[in-house]
């Protein structure tokens, strides 16, 4: 029985308002340690410049980025296209945010 916001049942509209949660919060734990990714970049690169010594130190800060830019979103998206949006939105709105403040 269709009924409600768009002709989506009840337990349509509480499935899609899960996926939208959750997208929200992975996307604030994912631009949290973003942040803290790019701040550890920064102070290796600053510390020893780029040699082989940065390349050993920083695999799973660059690791952790690509999965939270591209591939997380990119399996959400299979799951759900809602969840997907308020991901990639909460983690561009608030990694935009603490960009300033990753200068070692």
């Amino acid at each position: 029985m269709n009924f409600g916001w768009m002709g989506l049942s009840f337990g349509q509209i509480v499935n899609l308002l899960l996926y939208l949660l959750s997208g929200i919060l992975f996307g604030l734990f994912s631009s949290r340690q973003s942040i803290f990714c790019v701040r550890r970049i920064r102070a290796v690169y600053g510390e020893s410049g780029f040699g082989f010594r940065f390349l050993t130190r920083i695999p799973f800060s660059v690791l952790f980025l690509v999965c939270a830019f591209a591939l997380f979103p990119g399996w959400f998206a299979t799951r759900t296209v809602a969840g997907a949006t308020a991901y990639l939105a909460v983690l561009l709105y608030f990694f935009s945010k603490g960009w300033p403040n990753t200068r070692p």
